[in-house]
């Protein structure tokens, strides 16, 4: 009966021990610089794991210069026009440096998605030179 009770003591280690690891490997982390400006949002990611978000309240005619690479690991950006639509989405892998230009007033949100993440994503305001 004592070696059943060491063995269950064992495997439920074991579980735990698994779900430890398990949970820290994908633990929201951010390593690097980020700056949140009410005209620029700026990413220096030495690591990230988890998702950041940054909003803009912009007006039609507004441009937004884009620098976005993806050196290691999965990047994910969208921007958010102000009815929810999607006006840019992408991985930081083809194109790295591009301009949105807006169409509406409003607030615009940007939502960075990272898993074991290396790169730069700097948004900011045509004009601005931060």
């Amino acid at each position: 009966m004592l070696k059943k009770r060491i063995w269950i003591v064992i495997f439920l280690l074991v579980l735990a021990g698994i779900a430890v690891f398990l949970s820290g490997c994908n633990q929201v982390s951010f390593s690097g610089s980020r700056v949140k400006n009410p005209d620029a949002y700026l990413l220096d990611i030495k690591k990230m794991n988890g998702t950041d978000l940054h909003t803009l309240e912009l007006c039609a005619g507004d441009v937004l210069q884009i620098q976005f690479e993806t050196e290691k690991g999965d990047l994910y950006m969208e921007i958010k026009a102000p009815d929810g639509s999607t006006i840019y989405r992408g991985n930081g892998k083809e194109t790295t440096e591009f301009s949105v230009n807006i169409r509406e007033n409003g607030v615009y949100t940007i939502v960075v998605e990272a898993r074991h993440a290396k790169g730069i994503i700097h948004v900011r305001l045509a004009g601005d030179n931060q």
